[in-house]
């Protein structure tokens, strides 16, 4: 089925000053996008970059330097505004409300509650305002959790929402919003993101929300947007019962070597009418993924096959391997478990010194009605408890095959680097130096889970009595030795294995000991360690 409705973003958290062109936006055209996002919206607002309504809307009484603020971040806003029309392109304004200050995972303060009747009075003057100080901007998306916002729990003491259901509350909130904006803005969408919401509670919502003007967008799954699982039965039921109310869905992809996969399986789904990228994209790079976007919106009939083909024919003779090289860097990427928590999704951020207490599997981000709930439907764990050493060799045994076969993909994309010249050559070694530091968090994870089983089962053996049984020492030095490979034998890890290999059982009774804190240094994650 083809797509009527696919948004982009230019730019990402980790480039937000990507420069807005009309040579960048024109490629975006041409790929098959309608639309783009002319604010990042991430939540710790990487340049600055607008999160919420109160960020660009003028309003009586801001102090000087308040007012200096909103009127740069409104002119950056009202120039790609311009570009996007300039363009033939939508434009769409992403925000966060109700505005909880700032203070997330804090709950709702009282000025914030969309219960009183002068917090949806204030949401309706500021999309007025937005409209008259920014105008041309074609829809707006709500998120109403994140992004700086936060819904009051009916559990808990807020006077206007203590024993009222959440599906009881919100509708009337985003009512509101459609009407306004629907009446200053007779062409404009309200997009609205169940984000955090139980499924339960976004399933029911949809049977009271407005039918005009108004439409879901949705992540690929009740918990997360996820490289290796596109559409879950809550993905399917959310189009089905919104279709019914003639509500449109945009589903949210990321953007990998997956991203066709992603397309094609999200547009098989009665309901579902559009993309939208989650993370952000970067035109005039020659991006192999972007491309991948491309050809799946442009061309939804063609198959697999016939798309790698189109985006590896600029690579000459060299496009066939490239192919494998593509298909052999995602089998790597369906093997990692993106499933046990979300915070295997930092990946990116992790550091290959694992920590020496007992490997743990960090679950709880945040006490929403989702994380309370339906996320232990996606994610194996959504706790902070220590798991089962079954869980720790399960996760262990897949980063280990998710890290070998990323190993292949290299040894690949290397041969292939000699005969690449220019910016394709470029690429290929920034894609070597990514998936290399993919592959050795892979292999962090992998020994930091074996070491820890292997220790504790060496500790049981000197609780009951017994001599250190020697194959789990073997075992023990080859995992440390590995380790010390792994960290490119810096660090602490090389002095802790001449420990180990002078005094086995004085280092059991000092390390991989079950520890009760979450280590938060800064610049420090890792998803094994407390």
């Amino acid at each position: 089925m083809a797509l009527t409705r696919c948004v982009g973003m230019v730019g990402t958290p980790d480039d937000p000053k990507y420069e807005w062109s009309k040579a960048h936006l024109t490629e975006l055209k041409e790929m098959g996008f309608h639309q783009l996002q002319v604010n990042i919206a991430w939540g710790d607002r990487p340049n600055d970059e607008p999160l919420n309504l109160e960020d660009v809307v003028m309003v009586p009484g801001l102090d000087d330097a308040a007012r200096q603020r909103v009127e740069g971040l409104r002119a950056r806003i009202r120039e790609r505004v311009d570009l996007c029309r300039e363009m033939g392109l939508r434009s769409l304004f992403h925000f966060g409300a109700p505005f909880n200050g700032r203070d997330p995972y804090g709950g709702a303060q009282p000025k914030s509650c969309i219960m009183d009747p002068s917090v949806v009075d204030r949401y309706r003057y500021l999309l007025a305002e937005l409209n008259r100080q920014i105008p041309g901007i074609d829809d707006i998306l709500v998120y109403t959790y994140d992004q700086d916002a936060w819904l009051c729990s009916e559990f808990e003491s807020c006077p206007h929402c203590h024993g009222v259901p959440l599906h009881r509350r919100l509708p009337s909130f985003l009512t509101a919003l459609c009407d306004t904006w629907a009446s200053i803005n007779h062409d404009g969408i309200v997009w609205w993101e169940p984000w955090e919401l139980s499924a339960g509670q976004a399933l029911r919502i949809i049977e009271a929300l407005p039918c005009h003007h108004f439409g879901l967008c949705v992540h690929s799954n009740i918990g997360e947007v996820q490289l290796a699982r596109p559409a879950d039965l809550w993905l399917r039921n959310t189009a089905m019962l919104a279709a019914r109310r003639g509500i449109p869905v945009m589903r949210r992809i990321p953007c990998p070597v997956l991203t066709w996969e992603e397309i094609h399986t999200v547009s098989q789904i009665d309901g579902v009418v559009g993309v939208k990228e989650y993370y952000g994209l970067l035109p005039g790079h020659g991006d192999p993924c972007l491309a991948m976007a491309g050809e799946a919106i442009r061309r939804p009939e063609a198959s697999l096959a016939e798309c790698l083909t189109a985006v590896a024919a600029p690579y000459g003779e060299n496009a066939q391997a490239m192919i494998r090289f593509w298909e052999r860097v995602s089998a790597a990427y369906r093997l990692y478990p993106w499933d046990v928590s979300w915070f295997a999704r930092e990946v990116g951020k992790a550091s290959v010194d694992h920590g020496w207490s007992a490997a743990f599997l960090r679950g709880q981000q945040c006490s929403t009605p989702s994380w309370d709930s339906t996320r232990h439907g996606i994610f194996m764990k959504t706790d902070d408890r220590q798991p089962h050493p079954w869980m720790l060799e399960d996760i262990g045994l897949r980063c280990g095959l998710a890290a070998r076969e990323t190993a292949l993909a290299i040894q690949e994309g290397e041969a292939i680097l000699p005969r690449l010249t220019g910016d394709m050559s470029q690429q290929m070694r920034e894609t070597i130096r990514d998936l290399d530091a993919f592959r050795r968090v892979c292999v962090s994870y992998e020994v930091h889970l074996r070491e820890t089983n292997v220790a504790m089962m060496l500790r049981e053996e000197l609780f009951r009595g017994r001599p250190l049984n020697q194959e789990l020492v073997c075992e023990m030095g080859a995992l440390l030795e590995r380790d010390e490979e792994n960290q490119n034998h810096r660090g602490r890890v090389v002095r802790l294995r001449k420990e180990w290999q002078d005094d086995p059982e004085a280092w059991l009774q000092m390390y991989l000991l079950p520890c009760e804190e979450i280590r938060r240094e800064k610049g420090y994650f890792s998803l094994t360690t407390r």
